[in-house]
């Protein structure tokens, strides 16, 4: 192995081999345009036979296996990788991501190994979670006692949300139907139900983990109120040496994990404190600072048509109904994300005030000399 470029593949044994194929497959099918080596981390095989079927998909694709054991969630095994590479750059894909475009790697390394870049990302996000988690409980709530006009919003734009509480809403239509057609079937006057409250309903349990089954419940004051730009970790490059000596490198659970990507100290915000900018490159070719994330056509933005990388949440947020991928937009990128859709804000404002810019430098323009012609 000896290109400057290390592009590593976390292949996580509890998620099965039908996602490593997906990868595989587009790896072969889109040329990166750079040469590079390619790493694969085996993540958590306990046998030699389970080992043998996950190698299965990279038959034939020269490439570096780290063996692993599952711990640490994604992060932690991108840390313990890069420990043991010499290349200059790494790029990390967790274990859903597939290519989306050719070309990929040489958009990504023609910003993301300039001086003055920390990390370049195929997709960010203005999310916080510190605003996205009260809002979806404010819905819930809401949905407990909702009639009319206000039933019908919360029945349309939170089909992906709502039917655990309220499955009363969406069982007017034929169930041949699937969830989405029921939702949007969701126009007559709704009977007056009173509810139970969530909580008790659901044992107790609040916040993030009322709102997505499993997930740890989440400090929500650890997060910077929205917008909180940060690069999502499901494709990203940066410095192998400048990402072996960030701080916060402990995962010890899954909240660990969330912070570190989008928390006050996460990835991003570490680079951009240090002066160095964090920006998506998109299929185009183009990058964009943060203030311009919004027209990157990446995650969760109109057709996501011009993705590097694609993950498990692009391909969902393609499969939801127009009006729930409206209000997915409204908490990722604020009103500006959700033009024009009347998804119920309940009190709630994702105010698109200025990007806080910790340096000078942490914009793209720093980093973006004309050189179109290198592309």
């Amino acid at each position: 192995m000896n290109a400057s470029v290390a592009v590593v593949y976390l292949a996580r044994s509890a998620d099965g081999t039908d996602a490593f194929r997906r990868f595989a497959e587009s790896y072969r099918e889109h040329d990166a345009g750079l040469q590079h080596d390619l790493v694969v981390i085996y993540k958590g095989f306990e046998s030699s036979a389970a080992l043998e079927a996950g190698r299965a998909p990279f038959d034939g694709l020269p490439h570096l296996g780290i063996e692993l054991d599952d711990s640490g969630f994604d992060i932690g095994s991108y840390w313990q990788a890069a420990q043991r590479l010499a290349q200059r750059h790494v790029v990390f894909l967790n274990t859903h991501s597939t290519i989306a475009s050719a070309n990929w790697l040489k958009h990504l390394h023609h910003y993301g190994s300039q001086e003055g870049c920390g990390i370049a990302g195929a997709m960010g996000s203005y999310e916080s979670l510190q605003e996205t988690i009260p809002y979806l409980e404010a819905v819930i709530a809401a949905s407990m006692t909702a009639t009319g006009q206000q039933a019908r919003q919360l029945a349309k734009y939170f089909d992906f949300l709502l039917p655990r509480f309220r499955p009363d809403w969406y069982a007017a239509a034929p169930k041949r139907q699937g969830l989405a057609d029921r939702a949007r079937a969701f126009v007559r006057a709704i009977v007056p139900r009173q509810q139970p409250n969530p909580r008790a309903a659901f044992g107790g349990l609040r916040g993030s983990a009322l709102i997505w089954p499993g997930a740890p419940e989440l400090d929500i004051a650890a997060f910077p109120p929205f917008p909180n730009p940060h690069v999502r970790s499901n494709g990203f490059m940066v410095s192998r040496e400048r990402f072996v000596g960030l701080e916060g490198m402990d995962f010890r659970s899954k909240a660990d994990a969330n912070l570190f990507e989008s928390g006050s100290d996460s990835i991003t915000a570490q680079f951009r404190r240090s002066g160095l900018a964090a920006i998506v490159v998109g299929a185009d070719g183009q990058a964009y600072s943060a203030e311009d994330w919004p027209k990157s056509r990446t995650f969760r933005l109109g057709d996501q048509g011009n993705l590097l990388i694609a993950d498990n949440h692009t391909r969902a947020f393609v499969q939801m109904s127009e009006p729930a991928r409206a209000a997915h937009a409204l908490m990722t990128w604020g009103e500006e994300g959700a033009a024009g859709a009347d998804v119920p804000r309940l009190g709630f404002r994702f105010g698109q005030g200025p990007l806080q810019q910790q340096a000078a430098a942490g914009g793209a323009a720093a980093i973006m000399p004309d050189r179109a012609g290198e592309r």
